[in-house]
């Protein structure tokens, strides 16, 4: 017979909290039995969870293995599509720590975003309905408020998680040089601004720029500029994925 082992022990294990190990056992994320009042959870079947998040992580190895505490990263992909397939497998990984995700938009809508997490695996419309997954349409916070906006969105979303007793918030958003008012200075600035909240704060942050996007391929010389408000430069192009830092 296998040991079953508390709440805390496997957050122990894990590395997380309690309160992070209780809604994964909410959420089904997590087999367990009751025995009285207390859950018990098989040792060989967490094992068993390990084992299949360790081989799924594929190219992201290298990325799980070279996060510090917190991170604000640029990752440049080839492709509009590989923004989502990126983020759907950056998520996972933020799911198996507990962590609260946050899904910033500037070119999508929501249904976008569920629709093609769903082609990737990841079903973000249960997510959002119970609470793990915000999605935050910081182009219209930009439209009403200007930088200021998206930069109260991203601290509202790491209050969210700190208050909700998470390890970190795991959020990523996928700007374009021309979403603040195609004026890319102003998106360098907005960047900027981001990277002074983040850093200060318990959070893995992403900024996917795709070069399908033209004004991503015009303005090259900038995304140089805005790897300089980041903690790291990823580069992601069919499955393969490397991070550099400074």
């Amino acid at each position: 017979m296998t040991r079953l082992l508390t709440v805390a022990e496997v957050a122990d294990y894990l590395k997380t909290t309690t309160t992070t190990v209780y809604r994964w056992l909410k959420e089904g994320t997590i087999s367990a039995v009751k025995i009285g009042k207390e859950w018990r959870i098989d040792e060989e079947t967490l094992d068993a969870i390990l084992s299949r998040s360790r081989n799924s992580a594929g190219p992201f190895a290298h990325f799980r293995q070279h996060l510090r505490k917190n991170e604000h990263l640029i990752l440049i992909t080839g492709k509009n599509s590989e923004v989502a397939q990126f983020e759907a497998s950056f998520f996972r990984m933020g799911l198996e720590e507990g962590a609260i995700l946050m899904k910033g938009c500037w070119w999508q809508s929501e249904d976008e975003i569920i629709e093609q997490y769903k082609r990737f695996g990841l079903d973000a419309a249960t997510l959002v309905r119970n609470g793990t997954l915000t999605i935050v349409n910081l182009s219209k916070l930009f439209s009403d408020e200007g930088i200021n906006g998206p930069i109260k969105a991203w601290r509202a979303s790491i209050d969210n998680a700190i208050s909700g007793g998470a390890p970190r918030l795991w959020a990523s958003g996928s700007p374009n040089m021309y979403c603040c008012n195609n004026d890319p200075d102003l998106l360098i600035d907005f960047e900027t601004k981001l990277d002074e909240v983040i850093k200060n704060h318990p959070v893995i942050g992403v900024c996917p720029y795709s070069l399908e996007d033209i004004g991503n391929r015009d303005h090259f010389e900038k995304m140089i500029t805005l790897m300089s408000c980041h903690s790291g430069v990823a580069f992601y192009s069919d499955e393969q994925y490397r991070l550099l830092r400074q």
